[in-house]
């Protein structure tokens, strides 16, 4: 039972590495891994009364520092770290007209926090078959020895044996070697990783690999966020730093999942993003993109996706079947694209939750709504062009249906 516990909390602990979470929740979860290994070996070596009842009450105890007490303390590290400036969107909310971007919160927020504390939540949930095993395999040796230890209190007789070997140096010995050999892969994880991604300080979260030398020019980048918000020259503002090459480099190990850029030159998707299957948030801002490639269908895990363009250049054409396979997509920001003309069909967009289409001047007409069963925020803004609006009936739950600058659609423009 000890072995498959421990060898639960490897793979466990393998995944909190590869989600790339902050060191200090990285490191509580090798402490307890190692602390449990140790304390298996000390059971083994040292005389102890009770034995049968004091192994199964301290097995217990970290199973529980697992199962719940680990949650806890993620939760707790995200609510101390995030800070946010509530005054601010207080008054932004007041300020601007409903439905304007700047009443968001996201706009306010640190992006770097934001992502950080999105990804230690999102590790909490159970996003895949195997993940989903190794919950409950926790959970399910957490509940058999919740059950032996009853037995045991209610029956003291069986405590006559204990669960481990007694005096067993060979695996007293193994078990602190696999506790030693945790915390060095652990650390040297954290290191060379760290090295490998310490050119790229728009990497904003990497995943925890260890790394060889002839590997460490390869960052196991999984965010990459570079965000110029207040451009000091007009320069700056017309001709934005290329990042293009960077995007590639980053994206060349496939593990990207999220990508945001504000005022970065992006002309064209590099190919390298193709590999990224993973993506979950895509968010091109003022970046002088004019069009999205082809391949862009297959990033079928994509949860947002925002483009907005400039005055002087955005998106001109979008592949015609780009949503057919993007059922995971929950929110679609398209802005001041003035040049577009035709939106893709929304067909495939089932979970789609918030539309915003906006400063559209060359757009005529939105897709059907037939699929948008869960759209719950609705805007439409500056859209002189379109003359008609879809049938609402396929929508179940709109809460919010913002509008500006009426259009053709309305009162012939009146």
């Amino acid at each position: 039972m000890k072995l498959v516990d421990l060898m639960i909390e490897l793979v466990m602990l393998l995944q909190i590495l590869e989600d790339g979470l902050p060191i200090v929740l990285v490191a509580v979860f090798t402490v307890i891994v190692a602390a449990n290994a140790v304390w298996c070996a000390l059971v083994m070596l040292l005389p102890l009364k009770q034995t049968v009842l004091v192994e199964n009450l301290i097995d217990l105890i970290f199973d529980l520092l697992i199962a719940v007490g680990y949650p806890m303390i993620l939760v707790c590290y995200c609510l101390s770290a995030f800070k946010f400036d509530r005054a601010k969107l207080m008054i932004n909310q007041a300020v601007f007209p409903q439905g304007w971007l700047e009443q968001s919160a996201s706009t306010i927020a640190d992006p770097v926090q934001t992502v950080v504390i999105y990804k230690t939540l999102n590790s909490l949930r159970i996003s895949s078959i195997f993940n989903f095993f190794t919950r409950m395999g926790i959970n399910i040796t957490l509940w058999l020895k919740c059950q032996r230890l009853m037995n045991l209190m209610e029956n003291p007789r069986r405590q006559s044996s204990s669960v481990y070997p007694r005096h067993c140096r060979l695996a007293a010995s193994s078990l602190v070697a696999f506790a030693i050999f945790v915390i060095i892969y652990v650390e040297e994880s954290t290191r060379t990783s760290a090295v490998a991604c310490h050119p790229h300080p728009e990497c904003v979260i990497n995943a925890r690999r260890w790394l060889m030398l002839d590997s460490l020019t390869q960052c196991p980048c999984l965010a990459l966020i570079d965000n110029n918000i207040a451009p000091k020259t007009y320069s700056e503002w017309m001709d934005p730093k290329d990042i293009t090459a960077k995007v590639a480099h980053l994206a060349t190990m496939g593990l990207l999942q999220i990508v945001q850029l504000t005022n970065r030159k992006l002309e064209v998707l590099p190919e390298e993003l193709r590999g990224c299957t993973d993506m979950r948030y895509l968010s091109l801002v003022y970046t002088h993109t004019q069009t999205l490639p082809v391949w862009a269908k297959e990033l079928k895990q994509l949860e947002y996706l925002h483009v907005e363009g400039k005055m002087t250049i955005g998106l001109v054409k979008l592949p015609d079947d780009m949503f057919d396979e993007m059922s995971s997509l929950t929110t679609l920001h398209l802005g001041s694209n003035l040049a577009l003309t035709q939106l893709p069909s929304f067909h495939g967009l089932t979970s789609l939750e918030m539309l915003v289409v906006a400063v559209s001047l060359s757009l005529l007409e939105l897709p059907a709504f037939d699929s948008l069963y869960k759209l719950e925020r609705l805007i439409i803004g500056i859209m002189p062009q379109l003359d008609s609006l879809p049938d609402f009936l396929p929508i179940h739950d709109l809460k919010s249906f913002v509008i500006m600058d009426r259009g053709m659609w309305c009162c012939n423009g009146s």
